[in-house]
């Protein structure tokens, strides 16, 4: 993740909203690591934040379970709000299911 700022003084979101998802997938009893994880800068006429896409490889009985509900999961974010998330792909590598996510977080007003 970088270091960039979406305004002065609003940490960037990318390390929370890993350090969420991994968090997630734990309580849902999966072990999960991050492959890969990048962001670019978003803003519309309204809102500023950040467009997020990571891979996470996730293994254990609650792979399944924590895919198909993480679209609806709430990951809280200091000063930031996920405000879209989809899972744009499912592969498997090995014993892994490597899941990646798109994801809009938005700097909290």
């Amino acid at each position: 993740m970088s270091a960039r700022r979406d305004r002065p003084g609003t940490p960037d979101a990318g390390v929370p909203l890993v350090r969420a998802l991994l968090a997630d997938a734990a309580a849902a009893g999966c072990a999960a690591r991050v492959v890969s994880a990048t962001a670019r800068d978003w803003a519309s006429a309204t809102f500023v934040g950040a467009r997020h896409h990571i891979v996470i490889a996730v293994t254990g009985e609650g792979a399944d379970g924590w895919t198909r509900h993480l679209p609806e999961a709430d990951l809280p974010l200091w000063q930031h709000i996920v405000a879209d998330l989809t899972i744009d792909a499912v592969t498997t590598v090995g014993e892994e299911r490597h899941v990646t996510i798109a994801a809009l977080t938005l700097v909290a007003a």
